[in-house]
């Protein structure tokens, strides 16, 4: 595969498959998530701690599958891995249709995120490889905003389905439908696009690929460069990573219960209400993808990390819907920036890509899990503030950490 490093270049026809997967995939993602959350609540009555589990378990098998399939890269290709993924995830989802209770939730979605551990790392190596500068920057931008559209939509549309299919007699299962729907479109358009571009790897593309992608196959997930690189400034924006995805599991997986239960609102307008973040998410992955003056720049982690405390202690005080919908569009804007500096520094020189992009998710992954849980748990036993007193008081101990690392180049 030839690959392009040219200043303000972009990849080749790699992203011809990446960015419409990515897309699907998180929009996919996105429904399933949010619907399985009002489907254990609405058809089985879970409380806030329950809710926080199940959304916990499914963080934590993704984590697990990060580091259990790494050894399959040698293996399968990216474009196998997420064909695979794809059905997993459809037969997995349907076979909880068959067999509908709490239980079968619990087991069906654990699993599921699993299978999604077959996704993201390897896409994310397969889309940085042999880039940097410039045209590493663009292609992680263009990655994410990608997936960050697909979630955009997604809560509105699962809120949409739910909604309707409650009130139309169907229950809260037209979400996980739509769900199995996209996966299976997701995995059709990544079987028959392999010839498009195939992917370094041992999977089912590199074995049509020929001589020229075997000479890529080989350096798969690696950097032009034949030693480690990279910047110490991976560790605070790991930090910055953690903390800013601990505030949005509590909003993306807690925040639904509260908003149902406290504010009396519908699927519909939850869903849409979620909207603001993602909105504000994929315009910051637009915008920092194209502006230079975060890079190498140390001064901004701690700074972004404030900006997480700030967030926090502005959702203890905030009242009424315009400023719950205000500090949503914030987080989404302080979250692009701190996953775009995360993912920047995490991959840029870096040999191995593969394992650099398992770490951050492995990372992000273990903010979600703890804001899920912990969310979950200080909600249904204190109070909603009290979540995010707690998560400022996390953000603010992390601080110190942060500064340090920051002044290690």
């Amino acid at each position: 595969m030839a690959v392009s490093t040219v200043k303000g270049a972009m990849p080749d026809k790699r992203l011809l498959r990446i960015i419409p997967v990515s897309f699907l995939a998180s929009f996919a993602i996105g429904i399933i998530n949010l619907g399985m959350l009002f489907l254990i609540k609405g058809a089985y009555g879970a409380s806030p701690a329950v809710v926080g589990w199940f959304t916990a378990l499914w963080s934590a098998a993704y984590f697990a599958g990060c580091i259990l399939f790494r050894p399959l890269s040698k293996k399968l290709d990216a474009s196998a891995s997420a064909i695979i993924m794809c059905l997993a995830s459809a037969v997995l989802l349907g076979l909880h249709l068959l067999v509908p209770s709490l239980a079968s939730a619990f087991v069906t979605y654990t699993l599921f995120g699993l299978a999604i551990a077959l996704l993201w790392p390897r896409l994310m190596g397969w889309l940085s490889s042999g880039l940097e500068g410039d045209t590493l920057s663009r292609a992680n931008g263009a990655f994410s905003l990608s997936w960050s559209a697909g979630g955009t939509v997604a809560p509105f549309v699962a809120g949409l389905l739910a909604e309707r299919g409650h009130l139309l007699g169907l229950g809260w299962v037209l979400p996980v439908y739509a769900g199995i729907a996209l996966f299976m479109a997701t995995g059709l358009f990544m079987l028959l696009s392999s010839r498009l571009a195939p992917a370094p790897g041992g999977g089912l593309s590199s074995a049509k690929a020929g001589a020229g992608v075997e000479a890529a196959t080989r350096t798969a997930g690696r950097s032009p460069a034949a030693t480690d690189q990279s910047t110490q400034l991976r560790y605070p924006g790991w930090i910055a990573l953690f903390a800013v995805y601990v505030l949005q599991a509590v909003l993306t997986n807690i925040f639904p219960l509260y908003a149902k239960d406290e504010l009396a609102m519908g699927e519909a307008s939850i869903g849409l209400f979620l909207l603001f973040r993602a909105a504000a998410l994929a315009a910051g992955f637009f915008l920092f993808a194209r502006l230079r003056f975060w890079r190498f720049k140390a001064h901004y982690l701690p700074l972004s990390l404030a900006a997480i405390i700030c967030l926090d202690g502005s959702f203890v005080l905030a009242r009424g819907l315009p400023a719950l919908a205000l500090l949503m569009t914030l987080l989404g804007l302080v979250q692009s920036f701190i996953y775009s500096l995360a993912l920047f520094y995490g991959s840029s020189g870096a040999p191995n890509r593969d394992r650099r992009m398992s770490i951050h998710e492995a990372v992000l992954t273990v903010g979600q899990i703890l804001g899920s849980v912990g969310g979950g748990a200080v909600y249904e036993s204190q109070s909603w503030p009290l979540v995010f007193v707690l998560g400022g008081g996390l953000s603010l101990l992390l601080l110190p950490l942060q500064l340090r690392f920051s002044r290690r180049r």
